[in-house]
């Protein structure tokens, strides 16, 4: 399976000498829903297998379940749309790909190449849902009295806590990594692409000389208002890409008139 992560330039250097994608922490979420996930307390009242909690067991329980919650990072990737690829997303882009109005990077892997991890490290994956109403999560399931009460509760529901968003979200068409126990994916023999927002071509040349395989490496220029069309790096050098950019930029303005 293609995945697609969008990165500025300057994340994309730090990508590429370690051959590694970072787990982000779930407090850098741009989500204000996933920042702050909603519970549901008024079920954990309820008997499970015909036992009664006191507050205070209750309490402990839904503390530890916060807990364990922070201690899950996630990556996240673009897959392809129904009629665009990953890689060719306005929004996309606009969103994640761009350092101080210099254009980013996007990373094209094959999923199957990544480097296994290490053994007793897990990650989940799946892709996202979108919905228009974020139902709270209910405290309830499992023995709240038990030890790893909190880590049981969290794998049964990840698919709630996790791979869920607001459908405001779609445009992202996100497929997500989760994991407590690891730090970085190695993607050192997935790497298909790396693109390039061809409207910068010192971002391009920068890209270039850093990747130096040529044939990984594509740009991508503005055809008419809103597709984006890739073009093959090793097939334009410096110059021709400079022409391009002025012939675009010149019919952009006469558009406009």
């Amino acid at each position: 399976m293609k995945l697609y992560h969008y990165t500025t330039f300057t994340n994309f250097c730090s990508i590429w000498l370690q051959q590694k994608l970072k787990f982000s922490e779930w407090t850098n979420c741009n989500d204000v829903y996933e920042r702050e996930k909603t519970y549901k307390y008024t079920q954990l009242s309820l008997k499970h297998n015909g036992k009664t909690y006191p507050p205070g067991v209750l309490k402990q329980f839904s503390t530890k379940v916060f807990e364990e919650v922070e201690r899950y990072h996630q990556l996240s990737f673009c897959l392809d749309y129904e009629n665009i690829k990953g890689y060719a997303s306005p929004s996309m882009w606009g969103h994640y790909a761009r350092d101080y109005q210099r254009s980013g990077v996007c990373v094209e892997i094959e999923s199957t190449k990544v480097i296994p991890l290490p053994n007793g490290a897990k990650i989940y994956e799946e892709k996202v849902d979108y919905n228009s109403i974020l139902a709270p999560i209910h405290l309830c399931g499992v023995d709240a009295e038990k030890e790893d009460a909190a880590q049981e509760f969290v794998i049964m529901n990840r698919k709630q806590l996790f791979f869920q968003k607001h459908r405001h979200w779609e445009m992202e068409n996100e497929y997500r990594y989760i994991s407590k126990d690891c730090e970085y994916l190695d993607i050192s023999d997935a790497v298909i692409t790396v693109y390039v927002l061809g409207e910068d071509d010192i971002t391009l040349q920068l890209v270039k000389r850093i990747v130096m395989d040529t044939k990984k490496i594509s740009y991508l220029y503005m055809s008419g208002l809103d597709i984006l069309e890739l073009n093959s790096m090793s097939l334009h050098d410096k110059e021709e890409l400079q022409e391009e950019m002025k012939y675009i930029n010149k019919n952009s303005v006469l558009d406009t008139e």
